[in-house]
Formats: structure tokens, C-alpha cells, sequence
């Protein structure tokens, strides 16, 4: 339990970008990311090279050192449609239904191992359905997939992953997601003998800056503005807990430059700080 636990405070942030179908080209454009945790240095974790309007790839680092490099490409429409990392042989694949992302599958070694399929209402996300066909194998959970589906329903899916051991077969989760008005209000996240509910409250009027980033509703996260608390519940075979985190915002303008996140945890505070670098 303190595993799945551990697992499952990775808590996201919520971010705005354009509303162009399928097109990731916000008026503010990311630089770097960095990160600092409770009792850390700083250390940069992502940074964004683009092509005047396009995105073309995203450098990924571990303690401050290069880790790989993720190669966006775009279609005619500039809807990305795959991102490759030639490091370790891997790579997305997306597919569009009318300009909204219907399919992610993920390969390693020429080999599918995961897929994502969509289902939508009011052209908002409200159903995702993951399925893993090599429970052994994880994707980078701080990969192109978190632009797609928010990083703390990914650590949930991994924690999913690593109860249900090498069972064989097929390894699936149900994604549902509720709104209220551009803001998603609740996830749930059901897997083998996990359920775990996110509830988000006490948004503010500033912009995320990866809402709307590459399908409506569905790019980086879900919600157009930042929320400042965020509920989990995990419900296992083991029992139930609950983790609440609250976010502090720091504005250039309309949008975040630091957040810093607080939680409680084994009777201990937590405070973590992201930091975002625009062009």
C-alpha cells in the first residue's frame, strides 16, 4: 500500500493554449520546465524547441543531465500524428475523427504495446479506455503521453500496472471525466481492484497554458484555467485513503510561471515547486 501510495501523489497541474483542432500553438510558448522537491535543488526537466508555430521537439532531463528526445511530426494540417524518441526506439502514433484525437498506440521495437481510444461528448474528452498488451513494460510516464492525458491519471495506471503483476493477458483501464463548464470537476479511473477518483476544486480566472493544446479538451490537460486543490481517493482491496493537495500560483500576466504544490502525507507536509520558462 505505501508503494501505491507513494505512486499516486505525483499530483499534475492543470494548464491554455490556441483552440485550433489538433494544433499545438498557444500565444505564450513554453522554453523550460523545471522542477524542485522538498529538500532539493532545482532541476530543469523539459525544454521545447520550436519552429515558429510548431513544435518540433521536446528534451527530457535527469538530474539536470540530458535523459532523450522526443521528435514531434505533423501532417498537412499540422496535427501532430507522431512523436518518435530515436534514442530508445520508440514512438506515439495519433489518429484524428474529424480533427479530434480518436487513437494513441504506443510501440517499442516495431511492436505495439499500449493504445488509448477516445470517446467524446460536446467535443469535450469524457471517456478513455487504455489498454496495456505487455503489462512488463511501462511508457515514460513524463513523455509525450502526459501532454495527452494529465501525468497523475498516467502514475495511477502505472500503479494499476504494478499490482496486477504478470497476470498475462490483457491489462485495461476505463478513463471517465466530468466537467463543469471548461473545467473538469472529477476524473475516475477504474482498473483490476483499483478505483481512484480525482475531484477539483477553487479554480481561478488565469489561463493553463496547455489547455486546448492538441484537440479540444484533450491536450495536455483538461481545464482552462488552474485549479487550487486538487482531492484524491484511492478505493483498493486493501482499504481506502484520501490525499488532498493545494496549489499556490505565481502569474507573468495570465499565465503561471511557479507553482507550488502542498500536501500532507504519513503525517508530513510536502512542498514541491514547478517552474515554467516562456520564449
Amino acid at each position: 500500500m505505501k508503494k501505491l501510495v507513494l505512486v499516486c501523489v505525483a499530483l499534475c497541474l492543470l494548464f491554455l493554449g490556441c483552440e485550433k483542432e489538433g494544433v499545438y500553438n498557444p500565444s505564450k510558448k513554453i522554453r523550460r520546465i523545471s522542477e524542485q522537491q522538498q529538500g532539493d535543488i532545482k532541476q530543469v526537466k523539459q525544454e521545447w524547441t520550436w519552429d515558429k508555430n510548431l513544435l518540433t521537439k521536446i528534451d527530457y532531463f535527469y538530474k539536470n543531465q540530458p535523459s532523450y528526445t522526443e521528435n514531434l511530426k505533423y501532417d498537412s494540417k499540422n496535427r501532430i500524428i507522431k512523436v518518435e524518441d530515436y534514442k530508445y526506439g520508440d514512438y506515439y502514433t495519433i489518429t484524428y475523427n474529424n480533427n479530434l484525437i480518436s487513437k494513441v498506440e504506443y510501440y517499442w521495437d516495431e511492436v505495439m504495446e499500449e493504445s488509448y481510444f477516445y470517446t467524446y461528448e460536446n467535443k469535450k474528452i469524457a471517456k478513455i479506455v487504455y489498454t496495456s498488451y505487455d503489462v512488463k513494460k511501462s511508457p515514460k510516464k513524463d513523455g509525450f503521453i502526459s501532454l495527452l492525458i494529465p501525468k497523475e491519471i498516467m502514475n495511477s495506471i502505472n500503479s494499476c500496472k504494478e499490482k496486477s503483476g504478470t497476470k498475462g493477458g490483457d491489462f485495461i483501464v476505463t478513463i471517465n471525466i466530468n466537467y463543469e463548464g471548461n473545467n473538469v470537476s472529477k476524473i475516475e479511473l477504474m482498473g483490476e481492484g483499483v478505483v481512484n477518483t480525482y475531484t477539483f476544486e477553487q479554480y481561478d480566472k488565469k489561463l493553463n497554458p496547455f489547455y486546448y493544446s492538441f484537440s479540444p479538451g484533450g491536450g495536455t490537460n483538461l481545464s482552462k484555467n488552474n485549479p487550487g486543490k486538487q482531492i484524491l481517493k484511492v478505493v483498493d482491496d486493501e482499504g481506502s485513503f484520501i490525499i488532498t493537495a493545494e496549489f499556490e500560483y505565481t502569474y507573468d500576466g495570465n499565465f503561471p510561471i511557479e507553482v507550488v504544490e502542498k500536501y500532507a502525507l504519513g503525517g508530513k507536509t510536502f512542498r514541491n515547486t514547478t517552474f515554467y520558462e516562456y520564449k
